[in-house]
């Protein structure tokens, strides 16, 4: 069988053929150049988003750095419209949040109510904890869960907006899931003392929450702030053996904390015969009085005060008697009797006159 004869292409075939060819090259060429000048403006736009990003990451570092919580948390927050997942920025926010609890304070305009001012800022706090709880686990979920039973605290202590235990179902909460937490015992601590829970309890959770060595100024502000407020027998003894222990060990104390200390254990202006021998036999004698100076440093009595070095006698009498040396204390007190004829109606005069008649009929 003869083969199919195939009919040569004309020439204007050819020219079609070429014509589309070189159609498709452009086309090509032109979807390519779209294609790479569209990846060059994503990166453009992605490299412009990414230092946004960082300058505003930056801000709201730095202004929880230097305690401006609230705008802090607000600033991650406007990062967080771009990307609601971005766990750096989730987490940075509730390391704001937590900073804000602990160190929460409201200034109150003239005119304005600290309750309505405080409820604000936690409405905006709490979410923030609420939030993170649900994505924290193990002790970061128990520091979460303790900042949101402080945070529940704060909104029934300054908002006065809650009366229930929500507070100490939180802190509780946070003890059985993780029970050396650090904040958590602080906190609870803080709350028994300031709400008529168990003495004991409250020192022992303080201890465990000290013991850890972790976030320690803190510890020490509601372990000192809520044993300063609780005027009961014990709190004095526990105080000064906290700043004994502070003293030797170099830990730093706030200027304000260890006024209200002395104010609180040692100050004979403020402190009645029993409360100061509290303090004085809380630690060895030498103790105490190297404590006692420590604190008086910034206690109520100037260098400059007359009667700062009879005052001194006084306490150095005192812990003379506390330790059972009666013959040396009574010497100690008569000189004093004598040096305070030249200052007549002091705070010291009826106390030394009690104690000479103490140990005298004794």
């Amino acid at each position: 069988m003869a083969d199919e004869i195939v009919p040569p292409e004309t020439r204007s075939d050819k020219a079609w053929s070429f014509l589309m060819s070189w159609t498709g090259r452009v086309t090509a060429i032109v979807g390519l150049g779209a294609t790479i000048g569209g990846g060059v403006t994503w990166l453009m736009t992605h490299h412009r988003q990414q230092r946004e990003r960082a300058a505003h990451l930056a801000l709201a570092q730095t202004q929880a750095a230097q305690g401006d919580y609230q705008a802090s948390v607000d600033t991650y927050a406007a990062i967080l419209k771009a990307d609601p997942l971005d766990r750096t920025v989730l987490e940075g926010q509730l390391n704001a949040a937590m900073l804000w609890a602990e160190n929460f304070s409201i200034p109150v305009p003239e005119g304005q109510s600290a309750t309505e001012l405080g409820g604000r800022a936690l409405d905006e706090m709490m979410p923030v904890l609420q939030s993170g709880l649900t994505r924290s686990k193990g002790t970061r979920a128990a520091d979460v869960q303790a900042h949101l039973g402080w945070a529940h605290w704060l909104n029934q202590h300054i908002a006065e907006r809650e009366f229930g235990s929500a507070a100490e179902q939180n802190f509780r909460a946070a003890l059985a899931a993780d029970p050396g937490n650090v904040y958590a015992n602080a906190m609870l601590g803080n709350w028994m003392l300031q709400n008529g829970g168990d003495f004991s309890e409250a020192v022992r959770h303080f201890h465990t929450a000290a013991g850890a060595g972790k976030a320690l100024p803190f510890v020490r502000s509601l372990e000192i702030g809520g044993l300063t407020d609780y005027d009961q027998p014990g709190s004095r003894r526990e105080l000064i053996q906290i700043a004994n222990f502070m003293r030797a060990h170099g830990e730093t104390l706030d200027p304000d904390d260890r006024r209200d200390v002395f104010a609180f254990c040692c100050d004979m202006a403020d402190t009645g015969r029993t409360e100061l021998v509290e303090s004085l036999s809380a630690v060895p004698a030498q103790d105490a009085w190297l404590t006692y100076v420590w604190l008086e440093n910034s206690g109520s009595g100037g260098s400059s005060d007359p009667l700062r070095p009879l005052i001194h006698d006084y306490i150095q009498a005192s812990l003379l008697e506390i330790a059972g040396q009666r013959p040396d204390a009574l010497r100690q007190y008569r000189i004093l009797q004598q040096k305070l004829r030249s200052q007549p109606g002091t705070v010291l005069d009826g106390a030394v006159n009690a104690a000479i008649t103490r140990l005298t009929h004794s």
